[in-house]
């Protein structure tokens, strides 16, 4: 599943973030999802959901999604505390 990776990738991502800003929080994900990202939505979300918890730092994070045009998926703010 292509979602599950990308999720992975986003979290390991978010706790190397939070950790070069000694944030031990993560409290909201905000990412832009291209309409043509081949990515499906539900997927990722789902994916995102269950691997948070894996780690102490992201367990509570929200994750906005803004539907854009395009092609690509850009993390575009991440409230960290």
């Amino acid at each position: 599943m292509h979602e599950l990776s990308l999720a992975q990738g986003l979290l390991d991502q978010l706790t190397t973030l939070a950790d070069s800003h000694g944030a031990t929080t993560v409290l909201i994900v905000r990412l832009d999802v291209g309409r043509q990202a081949g990515i499906v939505v539900d997927s990722f979300c789902f994916g995102f959901d269950a691997l948070k918890k894996n780690y102490a730092t992201t367990k509570d994070a929200s994750l906005e999604l803004t539907d854009t045009e395009g092609t690509e998926l850009i993390l575009s703010q991440v409230e960290m505390e």
